[in-house]
């Protein structure tokens, strides 16, 4: 019989180091100077095969990508099923512009490297001076099933 293991539980220990991985290896961090990025259009459904080309950026006024210098952590998530790193970028539109709807983030290492997105679970407009979006990003390692 062929069985495939299909949601195990990892130790903490084990997701630590992992975690700690990213942070630090011989040559640099890994996930250092992180760049992201709002976008007003992208694939439905984002797949691995995503590029920076599939994503239409933000332009409201006062939108530049943010940059992450290090991600912060580990922490437990919220459902308490994983351990992650962390980063809290945020935008604001500064002046009256063309509106934009926000569908969701990427990230990317500032070339051509995307490493992840993620579409928002309801668009989010963005009219007025004032109007902001503050992403809490978590990297997480699961170790609990949550089936």
């Amino acid at each position: 019989m062929f069985l495939q293991s299909l949601s195990p539980v990892f130790a903490l220990p084990l997701l630590s180091a992992m975690l700690a991985c990213l942070l630090t290896r011989p040559a640099a961090a890994l996930c250092d100077a992180l760049h992201v990025h709002l976008f007003t259009a992208g694939p439905s459904p984002i797949t691995p095969g995503m590029t920076i080309a599939s994503f239409t950026e933000a332009t409201f006024v006062g939108y530049a990508p943010s940059v992450v210098a290090a991600l912060s952590g580990p922490i437990n998530t919220p459902s308490d099923t994983c351990d992650g790193l962390f980063a809290t970028p945020s935008f604001i539109c500064t002046a009256g512009s063309t509106p934009n709807t926000i569908l969701g983030y990427w990230i990317d290492d500032g070339a051509a490297n995307i490493y992840l997105a993620e579409a928002f679970s309801s668009p989010v407009p963005i009219v007025n001076p004032g109007d902001f979006i503050d992403l809490a990003i978590i990297f997480g390692l699961a170790f609990k099933p949550t089936y």
